[in-house]
């Protein structure tokens, strides 16, 4: 089981990955990591792709938010589960006088295979954009299909 703070940055216990705030540029995320912790990656405004293995089967809430030059994140057909706003880097809100009014989530393009689960996910996400109740939310994501 990986364990320790790699070369690149990032913290990994018991094949989790918990901390990767001082990345910088592409991480390539080894093999053995099962699993991605809430926040691991939250605010690092210096990574820039995120390349995640085979073997991956959970990315927690928030992983990616506040990164806001991240091009794109590999996820792998073994994710089985994503947290709340796992793959959002950017999240703009609009208020008008009592409630939100507009909601904005920007992603990073996400590289899956197609048909996969967070394909699947990602799908049905945009599939509830536009107005309800009075507000809106819209996704903006690209979805580039790979092998993987």
């Amino acid at each position: 089981m990986l364990n320790g703070t790699l070369e690149n940055g990032l913290v990994i216990d018991n094949g989790v990955v918990k901390d990767g705030k001082n990345c910088q540029g592409e991480i390539l995320v080894p093999e053995g990591v099962t699993e991605i912790a809430n926040q691991a990656f939250y605010q690092n405004k210096k990574l820039t792709g995120l390349v995640l293995p085979d073997g991956v089967k959970r990315i927690g809430n928030y992983t990616v938010n506040g990164c806001l030059n991240l091009e794109y994140i590999r996820v792998p057909d073994s994710v089985e589960e994503l947290g709340e706003d796992a793959l959002v880097k950017k999240i703009e809100s609009n208020f008008g006088f009592t409630h939100m009014v507009e909601s904005k989530q920007y992603f990073p393009q996400i590289r899956c295979k197609e048909g996969s689960y967070v394909d699947r996910a990602i799908q049905e996400m945009k599939a509830r954009d536009g107005w309800k109740d009075s507000h809106s939310n819209e996704h903006i994501v690209e979805v580039v299909y790979s092998d993987s």
